[in-house]
């Protein structure tokens, strides 16, 4: 087990407070046992949300309003809470990526090894899509994992929504919570 599992900080299914003394508790409640992977599953998965920036000056808005845009990344974790995918991670570019570091849940899952990655982008819905493969490019298994979503900014707030999704070959459409910036947080699995 590495010392950031044993520190508590790999696994976004994690109670967040736990870790991160600022941040609210944004788990989903999961009274249900993993199911064990088996067979491998077809199919995508789309992880759409909202990201609004709180313009107040108590919140990292400037003069005027003016914020940055917020780094973002979007990942799956296996039932054990590990790193499975990185799905989208949006950053400054051009070898300005030493803030990667303040993802705290998504740095200590992946390392820091970004892979699919963009830009920053501005306040607004999005969407992005999970092939269900691994890292490897591989096939998932079908089975419980976690969703998550890390959002900070500059002098911003963080915000981390994180929520098990079972697939297992049967379509799904889930909501996830809220949690500061992030809103409107949706999971479909189409097999």
């Amino acid at each position: 087990m590495s010392a950031a599992a044993l520190l508590g900080l790999v696994g976004c299914a994690t109670t967040d407070a736990e870790v991160l003394p600022s941040a609210s508790s944004t788990t989903s409640d999961s009274s249900s046992t993993p199911t064990a992977a088996t067979n491998t599953v077809a199919g995508s998965m789309a992880v759409a949300f909202t990201y609004t920036a709180d313009t107040s000056s108590s919140q990292g808005g400037g003069p005027g309003g003016g914020v940055r845009n917020p780094y973002i990344a979007v990942w799956i974790e296996n039932a054990a809470g590990d790193l499975v995918k990185t799905v989208s991670l949006w950053h400054l570019q051009n070898g300005q990526d030493r803030w990667l570091s303040e993802m705290y849940k998504w740095y200590a899952a992946s390392g820091g090894v970004e892979t699919n990655s963009s830009a920053t982008r501005a306040p607004g819905s999005y969407s992005v899509a999970w092939d269900l493969t691994d890292a490897d490019g591989k096939a998932v298994k079908d089975g419980t994992y976690t969703v998550c979503i890390e959002a900070l900014r500059e002098h911003g707030p963080y915000s981390l929504v994180t929520g098990t999704v079972a697939i297992k070959g049967t379509a799904v459409n889930q909501q996830l919570d809220d949690n500061g910036e992030l809103s409107a947080v949706s999971v479909s699995y189409q097999p």
